[in-house]
């Protein structure tokens, strides 16, 4: 049976384990977060960091179950610790969530850990999801349908060699476990990502954008569109400094400040000058600035100083 014990960031970076279970304090809300894929290095446990500083802001503790999936197959095989396949695993995560005895559940994670976040979240009846740039099926026929090339290999792999139990349509599922108790949040770019080897030519959308929108008419959902990243938008966050609210709203219902953003850096006056100087309006640089997390008074002060430059 796995044991709580009270997580530090080195014990996160450095332990075997593929799920640590924090310190348990019952009645406070839980939060589950799944990790990403890596294909270089083992897969690390995420948002550990982003939780830590959410209890902090909020004076809240939060229980916190991290898992992750070393054999990068979408949460569909062996979680050691928890089970073999997806029926086993949240059956384990279950027992779990019986023994922490939470006020609510919230299931986190981004790319393969969003999948999981929505799955997971829907079989234990999570109140919460929290899903950066999903995909929502892992279907090789649907994938080919949609053109979504991206992670075609795991899908086949799956489809080869089929675990005792899989959910490969989240659409679907969704019809099938999703109420109107089930808030989910879909955060995802909409900005198309350049080409990859797997997908030949870039595409004119993004795919991330087409997978949220087959899960938005399920349960109590919100869409969070960000035209300025692509599929790393936990990264986008990250950089314009709106990480940490987000999930703050998301998770526990609570707005925080704005983080200030530093001035604008070198590299975004220069990007601002060369604009400026192929014709293009300035109030359209203070849009894109603003989008990226700089101030309205950061992002016109910054285009004021390059046209005054090129006078």
């Amino acid at each position: 049976m796995l044991q709580a014990q009270a997580l530090d960031n080195r014990l996160v970076a450095t332990t075997g384990d593929d799920v640590l279970v924090d310190r348990i304090v019952p009645g406070a809300p839980l939060v589950i977060a799944f990790g990403f894929v890596s294909w270089t290095t083992r897969p690390a446990f995420d948002f550990y960091g982003r939780l830590r500083k959410l209890e902090q802001a909020s004076g809240q503790h939060l229980n916190k179950i991290l898992v992750r999936d070393s054999g990068n197959a979408w949460y569909h095989r062996r979680i050691t610790g928890l089970g073999n396949h997806v029926d086993e695993t949240a059956l384990a995560l279950r027992e779990l969530v019986r023994r922490i005895a939470p006020s609510t559940i919230s299931t986190l994670g981004q790319s393969m850990g969003a999948y999981a976040a929505v799955m997971y979240g829907l079989l234990l009846d999570a109140q919460q999801i929290v899903a950066f740039g999903p995909l929502s099926f892992l279907d090789v026929e649907q994938a080919r349908l949609y053109h979504e090339l991206r992670w075609l290999p795991v899908m086949e792999s799956l489809a080869q060699d089929p675990p005792p139990s899989g959910y490969y349509d989240l659409a679907a599922l969704c019809r099938a476990r999703a109420t109107e108790t089930t808030q989910m949040h879909l955060v995802f770019g909409t900005r198309p990502d350049a080409a990859n080897a797997g997908a030949g030519a870039s595409e004119s959308v993004n795919l991330d954008a087409m997978h949220a929108q087959r899960l938005a008419a399920f349960g109590r959902c919100t869409l969070h569109p960000y035209p300025h990243s692509g599929h790393a938008v936990v990264q986008h966050l990250i950089d314009t400094r709106r990480i940490n609210g987000l999930l703050a709203s998301c998770i526990l219902g609570l707005t925080l400040d704005d983080e200030p953003m530093p001035d604008v850096s070198r590299e975004w006056q220069d990007w601002v000058a060369e604009n400026l100087r192929l014709g293009c309006a300035g109030e359209q640089l203070v849009a894109v600035l603003q989008q990226h997390g700089f101030s309205l008074a950061s992002s016109v002060a910054a285009v004021d100083a390059a046209r005054a430059k090129a006078i």
